[in-house]
């Protein structure tokens, strides 16, 4: 990168602070630091779009460090910054609480450097990916809204999220259907039809191969000719989005919810929360390779 990104360590403890700084350094990241939420508002409202990404401790001296995620929320000059909590608490009802909020990703100290560069990394990565989604769908929405009944076939991980961004408009709370539709549309590639498993997948990110990995696999005679399809019906206050792949399945209950077995994975979350913010209703069929997402039209 041109110029280095910015990080804001907000932590009570001066050590943690320092330990994290010098993790990130050595991806190019430099760091500003900020003890208590105040001080980080403070920076946050001095510098806030020179920031890539924050470090927020849940419990600091001042308060819940949420509350400050619920402030930057509130600016849309901040909202769009991922936020990465890190806590001494693995408790799940904490996890999944910050996750419903919106929070990035949940880290549970102690971690070690590799796991936290390979998380910032790929807030950044996933956040450019939203914003482009998210910029992109409004200049589709009119033609979509007339939507009633239609039926999809995709191959790939593009051809996956060019769907979720046309199809999200074909309701008024598209933004955050954007994200939901795109994590099972890509899903039924990646991990249905190509048999990327979560711990491949993991191992695949880390060593920064999952894209060559994609294609590979999209090239071999085993998943050539393999596809998945999107119905889409509207109707009765509500539009039903049914995905299903050529994958064997997989076991899908493992990722419906977020708890402390997925705090030191980079992946595995998009599922729990395409079905907080993206849909209504959402619910997997059969051995898991067909999904339905459910949207009411009259939605918050």
């Amino acid at each position: 990168m041109a110029d280095a990104a910015t990080a804001l360590v907000v932590d009570d403890e001066e050590m943690t602070r320092a330990i994290v700084a010098g993790y990130l350094s050595r991806i190019g990241y430099r760091t500003l630091e900020a003890e208590t939420m105040a001080q980080a508002w403070e920076i946050l409202s001095a510098n806030g779009a020179a920031v890539h990404v924050v470090l927020l401790d849940r419990r600091l001296s001042d308060g819940d460090g949420l509350e400050l995620y619920e402030r930057m929320k509130g600016v849309p000059e901040l909202a769009g910054i991922p936020v990465i909590v890190q806590t001494v608490s693995d408790s799940s009802a904490e996890i999944a609480a910050a996750i419903r909020a919106g929070v990035f990703y949940y880290l549970i100290k102690p971690y070690d450097g590799a796991l936290l560069r390979s998380v910032v990394r790929a807030a950044e990565e996933t956040t450019g990916r939203l914003r482009s989604l998210q910029g992109d769908l409004r200049c589709r929405s009119d033609a979509i809204a007339l939507l009633q009944e239609a039926r999809f076939r995709f191959r790939t991980p593009q051809e996956a999220q060019d769907l979720a961004i046309a199809l999200s408009s074909v309701v008024t709370t598209g933004r955050s259907l954007t994200f939901g539709l795109s994590e099972i549309l890509v899903n039924a590639v990646e991990h249905g039809n190509l048999g990327i498993g979560f711990e491949a997948k993991g191992r695949l990110k880390a060593s920064g191969m999952l894209a060559r990995e994609i294609e590979a696999r999209l090239a071999s005679s085993e998943h050539r000719d393999k596809y998945a399809t999107l119905q889409v019906e509207r109707g009765d206050g509500r539009v039903i989005f049914t995905v299903t792949d050529m994958g064997p399945g997989f076991d899908f209950t493992r990722y419906l919810s977020v708890d402390a077995s997925q705090s030191h994975a980079t992946h595995g979350r998009g599922i729990a929360l395409a079905g907080m913010v993206g849909f209504d209703e959402l619910t997997f069929l059969g051995t898991g390779n067909r999904v339905v997402g459910i949207v009411n039209l009259d939605r918050d």
